[in-house]
Parts: C-alpha cells; sequence; structure tokens
C-alpha cells in the first residue's frame, strides 16, 4: 500500500531534508561573513589604490601574483585536496603530512628557478622592473601552499569561522598596506608585491596557529612515515592526474595577464587586471564559500547515497547568485568603472564588459572543480582545462599578434566559456543531474533576470539625467544614476529570486529571529 504524502514516515525524512539544506546553508553564511567583510573592504579601497597607483603597477603586480598563484597552488602536488576524503581522521591526518612533505620539496626548486631563470623571465613579460622581486616568488609559493593546506583541514571540521578569519587577515593586511605605501608617496609595483605577500603570509600564520592549538598534538601524533607512503599510493591519482589538471587551470586563468603584458604591456595588463579583479568579487564572496561547503559536503554525501542531491541544490542556488551580476556587469561595466576608478580605468570597465560572460562560466564552474577527485574522475579535469589552456593561448596570441586586444579579448570570451561550459555540463551529469535539468535552471534564471536586465539597458540609453558632473572628482552625474538605479534593479531581483527557495527563504528567517533574540536578551540583561 501506498504510504500518503503527508504520513508520519514521510514527516522525518523531510525534516532531516530541511535541515541539511539549512545546514548547508548556515556552514555557507559563516564564510560570506568573511568573505563578505572581505570584499566590502576591498570594495572600500579600491578607488582609493586605483587613484594612488598606475595601471602600470597592477600590471607589475599581476604578473608577479600569476606566477606565485599557480606554482603555489600545486606545491603539494595537489594531496592537499585528498585531506577532505577519508573517512577515518587518522588517514587525513597523515595526508596533511603529505601534503606538508612535498611543500617543503617544491619550494626550494621555485627558490632555484628563480635564482636560474628570474631576469629571463622579466624579458619575456615586458616587464624588466619585476626581476629584482621574483626573489620573493618562493616565500608566496610556500605562503599559498600552506595556506591550501591548512584551509582543507579546517573545511573537514567545519571550521569554517577560523577560515573567514585568515582570509579577512589577508586581504584586510594586503590592501591596508598597499594603502599606507601610497598615501606616504611609495606607490609602485614592488610595494603592491610586497603588500601582498604580507597579507599571504600573515593568513597562513593565522590558520596555522588555530589548527596547532586545537590538533597539533593530536595530527603530530597520527603521523607515520608507513601510513604517508599508503596515502600517497592510494591517492595517486593527485600527482598523476589532479596535479596537471590543477596546473592547467590556474594557467587558464593567470595566462592572459602575462600574454597581454608580453604582446601590449603592464599597463594594458593593469587594465586587465583591474577588470578581472571586480569580476571576480562574486566569484570570491559566494562562488568560493559554496565551493568550499560542498566540498566537505560533497565527499560526505558521496558516502551517504545522496551526492546527486547535494550537487543539484548547490547548482541552483550558484545560477540564482550568478546570472544577473555578470550580465548586469555587460551593460554598465564602462559607466561602473568610470565612477569608481576615475576615467582613466574606463578601459578597464570595457574589457569586464567583453569578459563579463566568461567571468559567470567561472562563477558556476569553479565550486565545482572538486567534483572529479570526489568521483575518482581526475582525468577527466584534464581533458577539459588542456582544451581551455589552449583556447586560451591561441585567442590572445591572435590578438597579440594582429594587435587587436579587443578581438583577442572577445575570442578569449567565447572559447573559455564553451570549454567552461562543457565542464558544468560534464560535472552535473557525472553527479547524477540530467542535461536537461542544469540547462532549466539557467533557463529560468536567464529569463526572470531578463526584464531586470531590460529595465537597466532603458534606463541607459534614455538616461533622464542632465549631462553633469559632481565632486573635484569629476563624476557623471547620468555615470552616477546608472549605477544606483542598477543597484536598486538587483536588489529588488535578489529578493524575489531568494524567497523564491523555501530553504534560503527559511535559514534566513531563523538567522533574523535569532538576532532578534539576542538583542532582546542583551536588552534584558542592561
Amino acid at each position: 500500500m501506498q504510504t500518503p504524502k503527508n504520513s508520519p514516515d514521510k514527516a522525518p525524512e523531510k525534516n532531516a531534508e530541511r535541515k541539511k539544506d539549512f545546514s548547508f546553508f548556515y556552514d555557507v553564511v559563516k564564510l560570506l561573513s568573511g568573505n563578505g567583510f572581505v570584499q566590502v573592504f576591498r570594495i572600500l579601497l579600491s578607488p582609493v589604490i586605483s587613484r594612488l597607483f598606475l595601471p602600470e603597477f597592477f600590471g607589475i603586480r599581476q604578473n608577479f601574483s600569476s606566477i606565485a598563484n599557480i606554482f603555489g597552488a600545486i606545491s603539494s602536488l595537489r594531496y592537499d585536496q585528498s585531506i577532505m576524503l577519508p573517512k577515518e581522521r587518522e588517514k587525513a591526518a597523515n595526508q596533511f603530512g603529505v601534503s606538508l612533505f612535498f611543500l617543503f620539496i617544491t619550494t626550494p626548486i621555485s627558490l632555484i628557478t628563480v635564482w636560474l631563470f628570474r631576469d629571463k623571465i622579466a624579458d619575456l613579460l615586458n616587464a624588466p622592473k619585476l626581476a629584482p622581486y621574483l626573489w620573493f616568488v618562493p616565500i608566496q609559493v610556500f605562503a599559498i601552499g600552506a595556506f591550501n593546506v591548512f584551509k582543507q583541514w579546517n573545511a573537514r571540521k567545519r571550521k569554517f569561522l577560523q577560515l573567514s578569519m585568515a582570509e579577512v587577515t589577508r586581504e584586510v593586511v594586503a590592501d591596508g598596506m598597499t594603502v599606507g605605501f601610497g598615501l606616504i608617496d611609495l606607490a609602485g609595483g614592488s610595494t603592491m608585491i610586497i603588500s601582498r605577500i604580507s597579507g599571504q603570509v600573515l593568513s597562513m600564520f593565522t590558520l596555522g596557529l588555530f589548527i596547532l592549538k586545537e590538533d597539533g598534538k593530536y595530527i603530530a601524533d597520527q603521523l607515520r612515515w608507513k601510513k604517508m607512503k599508503a596515502g600517497m599510493r592510494e591517492f595517486k591519482k593527485f600527482p598523476q592526474f589532479n596535479f596537471w589538471a590543477a596546473f592547467l587551470s590556474f594557467l587558464s586563468l593567470y595566462l592572459p595577464g602575462i600574454l597581454l603584458s608580453a604582446y601590449f604591456s603592464p599597463t594594458t595588463a593593469g587594465f586587465f587586471s583591474m577588470g578581472q579583479s571586480v569580476l571576480r568579487l562574486p566569484v570570491a564572496l559566494i562562488g568560493n564559500s559554496i565551493g568550499q561547503v560542498l566540498f566537505q559536503r560533497g565527499a560526505k554525501s558521496f558516502y551517504e547515497g545522496k551526492f546527486t542531491a547535494t550537487v543539484e541544490e548547490t547548482f541552483k542556488r550558484l545560477v540564482i547568485f550568478g546570472v544577473f551580476p555578470m550580465l548586469a556587469m555587460m551593460i554598465i561595466g564602462e559607466e561602473l568603472f568610470t565612477v569608481a576608478f576615475g576615467s582613466e580605468w574606463a578601459q578597464a570597465g570595457v574589457y569586464s564588459q567583453i569578459l563579463s560572460l566568461w567571468t559567470l562560466m567561472i562563477f558556476l564552474a569553479y565550486p565545482l572543480i572538486n567534483i572529479p577527485n570526489i568521483l575518482g574522475k581526475n582525468e577527466a579535469s584534464i581533458i577539459l582545462n588542456t582544451f581551455r589552456v589552449v583556447a586560451a593561448v591561441g585567442s590572445l596570441v591572435i590578438g597579440g599578434i594582429t594587435g587587436n586586444i579587443y578581438l583577442g579579448l572577445w575570442l578569449f570570451t567565447i572559447t573559455g566559456s564553451i570549454t567552461l561550459g562543457a565542464f558544468v555540463l560534464w560535472a552535473t551529469t557525472a553527479s547524477g543531474m540530467p542535461v536537461r535539468t542544469t540547462l532549466k535552471y539557467l533557463l529560468d534564471n536567464l529569463v526572470i533576470s531578463a526584464p531586470f536586465l531590460a529595465l537597466i539597458i532603458l534606463f541607459q540609453r534614455f538616461n533622464p539625467l542632465p549631462e553633469r558632473t559632481l565632486t573635484n572628482l569629476k563624476i557623471s552625474l547620468p555615470y552616477l544614476g546608472l549605477i544606483f538605479f542598477s543597484i536598486l534593479i538587483g536588489i529588488v531581483y535578489y529578493l524575489i529570486a531568494l524567497l523564491r527557495d523555501p530553504s534560503i527563504k527559511e535559514a534566513l528567517l531563523v538567522i533574523i529571529r535569532k538576532h532578534i533574540n539576542i538583542n532582546k536578551d542583551k536588552s534584558l540583561l542592561d
């Protein structure tokens, strides 16, 4: 006999599902609390930094960061990604040790590479001023690699608040020092690099101290060379496949700035760097947080046979958060950059308009990047990322050879969007989601976004505000009005979109009620 939908047997299942959804959202909120502060802090300081530092300096920092970030991400041979996967905590502790073991091997190799090739690298990048600062690359490589190892251990234990604190430390120190150097008339590519390194090193120590205090003794007691070797063999796909997949992925992400510097100038690379950094704010704020929680929960739900549902819920929310802002940037990018950073950065706004679709696909793809690790299909990432790198290099080389930066960026966006879109379809399908479900979520949100985007286009085209500049910064009144109108439209869109999701709606109401109760308790104590 069929069980009625509202029978008592179904109630515990529904309650458990609702609790799981709320818990997922709550973990994301923990990360967003730190990331949100970071991004607001960066938004507030970015207009100051853009007026203190020339685009050329951004290009030099971009070149340095590209090299350090690529090698920092693979410095533990990607064994850091295996920390999350074992059921047993003891095995995870030994994978922690394996990751640090390889980090201490690869860092000296990066130092030797810099010693032998730093001048050639700087000349190749058309940035001779960069050469002396390449000596700092090994420090940054180690700091990034160690931070990634510590991050995975914290994420495994769901210590997302500690992770947020470390990330806040990194960005506050880096951007705060950058502004400080600019205000005392020490603006330059070198001071931007020093600031970035300082922030990364301090965040590494912050996260490391948390682990040392809470789990240092446990990890040290569990480490055995025999078990570490067994872990290397068990997770051998990580250095064999995931290493190269990650290398190619980060290469496709950071190579554009390097190629633009080589073919055009560090100034062009600086425009690209600024445009990319603004576009990636939603990725850094929301995408990274959702991705980190998905990796922790995905590994657990895979063993429980609930992996498909976890991925589907995650993807649905990625689409809700990502589609509207990226498409809006395609419309107002130039005006936004002109108002926020000054007229000399208008070119970066044009670049951001071209790159918006590519960034949307990054936003959707990046949180899913660990799905091949969970499914044990690490080799699939290599194929997809190889296509990404070939497409990115080919696109920008064509732009460089023809001397047409716009042609290069459009080709880069189109080919990058196609390859990232292919990865999204593969990852969701491999997780058990039908292709039609993935496309349905995308199409539904495009349809919902369309009237809101149309209103922004209409305001832009028939802007009712008079041509006038405000303040000594010469801010255009029509541009400013367009941005405020777009923000208002965005708020309305998100209110409607979020309230259509029952689990997010319920979670928000619970958080608001808790906040009200806390304030009531405080008032009673007073």
